[in-house]
């Protein structure tokens, strides 16, 4: 057996005779981003019920693993960004499942899941799998179709298998990775906790707009600034926080742009200052190109900001047409820059979405009642096995 795990943080060490079960966490991408608020947000919330013991993989040197750190959670660093079919990764993270002896395995993203397919770790369980959005469909034939077929052998290993968003279920059942009504699926929304905004206060320049999210194809940043262009006469200003892979092209984009001294770009930032950025401005803008349950638009309909989204999959569970926000069926600026022209003329209608999008996010977005729902599956799970 591999040498213990050296501890990084105080985290939530077992002590001898402890009831404690111990959950391994595994998020390979540790860039900040929904994905990683939501993860870190669960891992907090099992270590403060003083019942699970809690370790956290992913990347060396992240967003994620700082934060993690900061928050008490043990962590392991480990690279995954090689080809997914690589067996190299199952024997790579044999080591920390070996050091911790995890009676919960929670993968979160085909990456993570993936290796416990392979031999060094197909005997390791109870694996519980959260389907983040399901990437592959973007991706190029016969990619998409090898990506498709990895799903449906991960459903297939994997005790449960939890999505973020009802549409994500769908997905699955149409392509056949898992049927609807398997009982090993459940669907368990991302949210947010009230605490988190707590003392915060807005940033003390205002803008119009806000879009924050990753510098990636997923979140459409350059489409974005297409809206910009077709609002360059109105005088609107947009606060653009993105940062990642495709920073330096977004803003060589910006530079060149006839709206550019409309927009306020950084690169990323750390999550109390997009709160802040959130409070600051009138609307939010997020024009992804697919989601599993994007986290920005509950932090900003919390925050009082209506919504103007794509109408796609995932985001058009948290954003209602008419109630809390827009919702734009065809990636055409001019219909975003209408919508958010329209809002932002009439403060009666928006501070009806506002107050209508807050309260939908306290009935149904509060992490903290998904978090237990999370840790009643581990239970059932641990309780089958004895």
């Amino acid at each position: 057996m591999a040498e213990p795990l050296p501890r990084e943080t105080d985290g939530s060490a077992r002590s001898e005779g402890s009831p404690r079960r111990r959950i391994l966490h595994i998020l390979p991408d540790g860039s900040a981003g929904g994905g990683g608020t939501a993860v870190l947000g669960l891992c907090r919330d099992l270590l403060a019920t003083g019942r699970w013991d809690v370790t956290l993989v992913t990347a060396p040197g992240s967003a994620v693993m700082e934060q993690a750190k900061a928050a008490g959670i043990r962590t392991h660093g480990l690279d995954f960004f090689t080809s997914r079919l690589d067996p190299r990764i199952a024997r790579r993270l044999a080591r920390p499942v070996e050091a911790t002896r995890p009676d919960i395995v929670h993968a979160h993203g085909a990456r993570a899941a993936l290796p416990f397919c392979f031999p060094a770790l197909r005997h390791i369980g109870p694996l519980v799998y959260t389907v983040h959005g399901f990437h592959h469909v973007r991706k190029p034939f016969p990619l998409r179709q090898l990506s498709r077929l990895a799903e449906r052998r991960i459903a297939a290993r994997a005790a449960a298998v939890v999505f973020v968003s009802a549409g994500d279920q769908s997905r699955a059942a149409n392509e056949e990775i898992l049927p609807r009504r398997d009982p090993k699926a459940t669907v368990i929304a991302n949210g947010i906790d009230p605490a988190d905004f707590d003392g915060l206060t807005a940033a003390e320049e205002r803008f119009d707009l806000v879009f924050a999210g990753r510098a990636h194809q997923q979140k459409n940043p350059f489409f974005m600034i297409e809206i910009m262009e077709a609002l360059r006469t109105t005088g609107i200003r947009l606060r653009m926080i993105c940062g990642g892979e495709l920073e330096a092209a977004v803003r060589a984009r910006v530079a060149v742009s006839p709206a550019r001294d409309q927009i306020v770009l950084s690169g990323a930032l750390p999550r109390r200052d997009v709160l802040r950025a959130f409070l600051s401005a009138r609307l939010y803008v997020q024009p992804s190109l697919w989601e599993g349950l994007p986290i920005a638009p509950i932090e900003a309909l919390y925050c009082g900001l209506p919504v103007v989204a794509s109408k796609i999959r995932g985001t058009d569970e948290v954003v209602i047409d008419g109630v809390n926000g827009r919702l734009i069926e065809r990636f055409e600026p001019k219909l975003y820059a209408d919508a958010i022209r329209t809002l932002l003329g009439d403060d009666a209608m928006r501070d009806r979405l506002a107050a209508q999008g807050e309260a939908w996010i306290k009935r149904q977005y509060l992490r903290p009642a998904g978090s237990e729902r999370l840790a009643r599956l581990y239970e059932g799970l641990l309780a089958q096995g004895e």
